[in-house]
């Protein structure tokens, strides 16, 4: 874990309950716990212009001016609890007229250690018919993103994370060393198990010895099932239960901000936290790096 961090919490405001608050207080607390003093909560709700309710009497600026300040107050209500943990808490309240687009470009504005995020599954068609905040994060954020789901286990026993098998290009092998820095990370950090699987075509079958000491883990605590990456996952995490699976965004080349199919599709199709790692062109090895 770094010595220090700026846990970016993006609240829900039509929410009475907030478990992305949680987990950023979580996360924070770990912080803590490990000798770390610089750790911030940033607490960030965005309003959507057109929401804001104005009585006839009333300007615009008015209305936006007691809208912003009754959105502060429940705010600052809800960093009390983190800093009565002795968490360092910042708050931010804005009000725009495309709250996802500001949402993202809140977070580009920090020098975030993770995003974290409450998220519903949605079918694809919603996703396809409508832009939705989850995917605005995850095409545009360059820092991990964590998405929490309300009705997922708090407790963290089990952590999955799924590699790519038979990289293809550098990117990809730098993909999978910080997937597999990442989980080990965690799991040791909360006493967690780790699990490590991935998803093979007909012709690639995987050395089942190999794929677990490329993971430095023992063979039951790896999996390789044929199939489509998403659909692999999603079966995987059915079987294992994990409370957090963590996977790679691989941006397109000459694109920082082109989201991977994998992470876009994975999202729906699982009932845990998922905490997504960007990778972009300035993650891929140079020529002079390569071998």
């Amino acid at each position: 874990m770094p010595d220090s961090g700026r846990i970016f919490v993006i609240l829900d405001p039509t929410m009475m309950n907030q478990p992305s608050l949680i987990m950023g207080e979580t996360i924070a607390k770990d912080y803590l716990s490990s000798g770390s003093t610089d750790v911030t909560l940033h607490l960030y709700v965005c309003i959507a212009e057109n929401t804001v309710r104005r009585p006839p009497d009333m300007d615009e600026q008015t209305a936006h001016a007691e809208e912003q300040a009754r959105i502060e107050k429940w705010v600052e209500r809800m960093a009390e609890r983190g800093r009565s943990l002795g968490i360092t808490v910042v708050t931010e309240v804005e009000i725009k007229p495309n709250w996802r687009e500001a949402i993202t470009d809140a977070v580009a504005r920090q020098p975030c250690t993770v995003a974290v995020k409450n998220m519903t599954n949605q079918s694809r068609l919603t996703r396809l018919v409508r832009e939705t905040s989850d995917w605005k994060l995850l095409r545009d954020t360059v820092c991990p993103l964590l998405l929490v789901k309300s009705y997922a286990r708090r407790d963290i026993r089990k952590v999955l994370v799924a590699i790519k098998h038979r990289t293809d290009a550098d990117i990809y092998e730098t993909a999978n060393d910080r997937l597999l820095k990442t989980g080990r990370g965690i799991a040791e950090s909360l006493g967690a198990e780790l699990y490590v699987m991935t998803a093979y075509e007909a012709e690639d079958y995987p050395d089942r010895q190999k794929f677990a000491d490329r993971c430095g883990l023992p063979r039951n605590r790896v999996r390789a099932s044929i199939g489509a990456p998403e659909a692999v996952i999603a079966s995987v995490a059915q079987e294992l239960q994990p409370e957090l699976v963590v996977v790679a965004r691989v941006g397109k080349p000459g694109s920082q901000k082109k989201v991977g199919r994998t992470a876009e599709k994975v999202i729906d199709g699982l009932y845990c936290n998922i905490l997504v790692l960007p990778m972009t062109d300035r993650d891929r090895p140079s020529s002079a790096e390569r071998p």
